[in-house]
């Protein structure tokens, strides 16, 4: 039977112990103080991961056996239900007996080698009055799959920051990328680049990453978005809609005020060109009353149900991409709506901030 956590004193004492990964059956030895997450990647297994400090979940697997201690409480990131079921966080993981940890298994499983490449911002253009959209060209083709992120250093500063591809994937790769970059009051990263036009200017970058992508199902599909959390569900969806995708969408997009809205041309011909169904519905949370918005008002929360998206929500696969705060709470109404967890699907957006806590 599987733990979760062995006791202070408890737990074999054989060195080193044995992380056995399903479906895939790769078997690895872990040795003694060293991460699941970072003893995979060390072994080359096609692991999920983005901060490896246990804040932004790509790293979720579900413990089929053995017993794993915590380094940092799951709890911070994952919710009762989701450890109640068994998953751990694989970078926040140290092996207290030989354990079997199970990967998703899907026959889209991306794939794309990580690699280090040379960058140049070539245009930007703003979005709404704290989102720019920002438009960069590599030294060569880089090949990811809709959803996923890459991480973007710049000279001068010592973390990198992270920013999910903006439209969908080419076919043998592309070197000409989009972003959405939010402006994050006190963010060294956002302070620079917006602070003057930065065409020209040159970064590396490093991807693809992420565990942010669409399933292999034939069920209806439920976005939940705020802020940039529009790149990825965007890249998402108009590579599903090139892909003759055809599955029942809604796509619940959260906001403080209308002139937080943007990319309505590119959801609306999506609408339009979409082979079944296909509902984007903007909330606005803080709107004033007497403005001449006649859309629906609140937290997105509040309209996941099935009179809204036009489906049963528990039969959807739900995609949450934004801050987390609001990944957190949507995450209890999909469980009240009996959802399952295997399909929540989610990309917390963490800034600077958050990630030197």
């Amino acid at each position: 039977m599987k733990k979760l956590f062995g006791s202070l004193f408890g737990g074999s004492k054989k060195e080193p112990l044995t992380a056995t990964i399903q479906p895939s059956g790769q078997t690895f030895q872990v040795p003694k103080n060293t991460t699941l997450l970072q003893t995979a990647l060390n072994e080359g297994v096609n692991f999920p991961y983005h901060c490896t400090v246990g804040t932004c979940g790509n790293c979720r697997c579900k413990l089929v056996d053995g017993e794993v201690k915590a380094i940092m409480d799951f709890s911070y990131t994952l919710s009762e239900q989701e450890i109640s079921e068994g998953y751990i966080l694989a970078c926040q993981s140290l092996l207290r007996s030989d354990v079997v940890v199970e990967l998703e298994a899907d026959a889209n499983l991306p794939n794309h080698a990580m690699e280090t490449f040379n960058g140049t911002i070539i245009d930007t253009h703003m979005h709404t009055h704290d989102i720019m959209e920002v438009t960069v060209e590599l030294d060569r083709n880089i090949s990811f799959t809709a959803g996923q992120f890459a991480d973007i250093g710049l000279e001068g500063f010592e973390r990198h920051r992270s920013y999910s591809f903006a439209s969908a994937p080419v076919d043998g790769g592309q070197s000409t990328l989009c972003f959405h970059v939010r402006n994050v009051p006190g963010g060294d990263y956002t302070q620079w680049l917006f602070e003057k036009d930065r065409k020209g200017e040159r970064f590396e970058l490093h991807g693809p990453s992420g565990a942010f992508w669409l399933r292999t199902a034939d069920t209806p599909i439920l976005g939940v978005a705020g802020g940039s959390g529009m790149a990825p569900l965007k890249s998402i969806l108009e590579d599903a809609l090139a892909k003759n995708v055809n599955r029942p969408v809604t796509y619940l997009f959260g906001a403080r005020a209308q002139r937080d809205l943007y990319c309505l041309d590119e959801m609306q011909a999506l609408e339009k060109k979409w082979p079944n169904t296909f509902k984007f519905i903007p909330i606005l949370s803080e709107e004033p009353e007497d403005s001449d918005w006649t859309g629906k008002r609140g937290l997105v929360t509040d309209f996941i149900n099935d009179e809204t998206t036009g489906f049963p929500v528990s039969q959807s696969h739900a995609y949450l991409c934004g801050p987390p705060g609001m990944i957190d709470a949507t995450m209890v109404k999909l469980e009240e709506a009996h959802v399952d967890l295997d399909n929540i699907h989610y990309d917390k957006f963490l800034d600077s901030r958050q990630l030197d806590d």
